[in-house]
């Protein structure tokens, strides 16, 4: 497993599912269209969503990236990518502001893009990965580091039932 192998599997995404906790510590998980620039990731979210307050509320964060389940050969075996991330918002006098929005429109409608970013509850926010872990099948598990580059294979036994 390589760093490229991780990275050509992200590629085949538009979004992300993001899991997040509510500022009362309940867990909540939802989706949003997102753009990459090096490992960070992008999204642009509007506060009214329960995603978008949770970042604002608790920058602690995972990613999921799944295999499409029509595509799956075994569903105990799913292909995976899981990040833990921090969330941090990118505000427009920062100069990565309008990099990352060119580049949303360019993936995604310039029109409805440009719409959310004049819309005052929209916020673009910074997924910085920290780590991660990548499954590709059974005994293909593996540490990721901050790059989203393999570090180790995740090796252990499984137990038997407990009598």
């Amino acid at each position: 497993m390589t760093g490229l192998e991780v990275e050509s599997f992200l590629e085949t995404f538009q979004t992300l599912v993001i899991a997040s906790l509510t500022p009362e510590g309940l867990p909540h998980a939802s989706t949003a269209p997102y753009v990459r620039m090096g490992s960070d990731f992008y999204i642009l979210i509007s506060t009214v969503a329960q995603h978008g307050r949770n970042l604002l509320a608790n920058p602690d964060i995972s990613l999921l990236f799944a295999e499409d389940e029509s595509q799956c050969a075994q569903p105990f075996a799913r292909k995976r990518v899981t990040i833990e991330a921090r969330a941090s918002e990118t505000v427009r006098p920062d100069p990565m502001y309008a990099a990352i929005i060119e580049r949303l429109k360019a993936h995604f409608n310039p029109e409805l893009v440009g719409s959310l970013t004049q819309m005052g509850d929209f916020h673009l926010f910074r997924l910085s990965p920290l780590g991660g872990n990548v499954v590709m099948g059974f005994g293909k598990a593996y540490r990721l580091n901050q790059n989203l580059e393999v570090l180790t294979q995740i090796i252990g036994q499984h137990q038997k039932e407990k009598q």
